[in-house]
């Protein structure tokens, strides 16, 4: 993946430019807050009453073509329902 696909996918995924590479998203359960950096991405999932989770990932380690959906993947536990 690259920093333009993964700002892309953030703005597809409801999230708002703060500024140049921060994004942030907020729901019911808290706030999600994605970092991009030059050579990865930092992702704040700030849940209530919770300590903030960071996952931390390089573009390298994050494939093109399932990119987009591993992204998602690091989203799908923030519900525990699920």
């Amino acid at each position: 993946m690259t920093a333009d696909m993964i700002a892309a996918w953030a703005v597809e995924n409801g999230f708002h430019a703060m500024d140049s590479g921060n994004y942030r998203r907020h729901d019911n359960a808290g706030v999600i807050t994605i970092e991009i950096k030059r050579m990865s991405f930092l992702l704040i999932d700030e849940r209530q009453g919770l300590q903030p989770r960071l996952i931390s990932r390089l573009f390298k380690d994050m494939p093109l073509k399932s990119g987009s959906g591993r992204l998602q993947g690091l989203l799908r536990d923030r519900n525990p329902n699920h």
